[in-house]
């Protein structure tokens, strides 16, 4: 799967920027003995400075990038799934079907006829619970269980033009 290799490339480029950081920082030390006591301390604690931040920031990134919300990293639910079809184009979706029951997983396949936009699902109480790219000629699989009973809102997050804000769509979601 192509987020596979994105992931997978993000770690490696980390760690090669990260070798060559260090590689730099290593180099430092060659011209210590010109400078002077003084100098030469600084340029180590410049030095242990550098290997604390590379320490944070691996750790950041292990600790985020292990979290991304990718489809593929989701368990499928064991229950029944609904399919529902998301298709973006200037200026409005069509998502059908439209009505879906409390409870039930709906697999959106997102895609778009024009440019890219951004699929975005707004809960009843207008807080985004959920989110995909529309990107024309590939299709991103969205899986969202709904909660609550209420009118969802689709609109766009990405600017897509002159009308933009006008690019919405509503799913009725009733109790069982």
């Amino acid at each position: 799967m192509i987020q596979d290799v994105v992931w997978g490339s993000s770690i490696v480029a980390m760690g090669a920027f990260a070798a060559l950081f260090a590689w730099v920082a290593a180099g430092a030390d060659l011209a210590l003995p010109n400078y002077g006591p003084v100098i030469a301390s600084a340029y180590r604690l410049r030095g242990w400075l550098f290997a604390g931040a590379v320490v944070i920031l691996v750790a950041a990134n292990y600790r985020t990038l292990g979290e991304l919300p990718y489809v593929s990293l989701a368990p499928r639910p064991a229950g029944p799934v609904a399919t529902a079809a998301a298709i973006g184009e200037q200026w409005a979706w069509s998502v059908s079907p439209n009505a879906f029951a409390v409870g039930q997983t709906v697999e959106f396949h997102v895609t778009s006829k024009d440019v890219n936009h951004g699929f975005a699902l707004y809960d009843p109480g207008m807080r985004i619970v959920a989110q995909t790219q529309a990107m024309p000629g590939y299709t991103n699989i969205l899986r969202y269980t709904f909660p609550q009973p209420g009118t969802y809102h689709v609109l766009c997050l990405e600017f897509c033009g002159l009308s933009h804000h006008d690019m919405k769509s509503d799913i009725t979601v009733a109790a069982p």
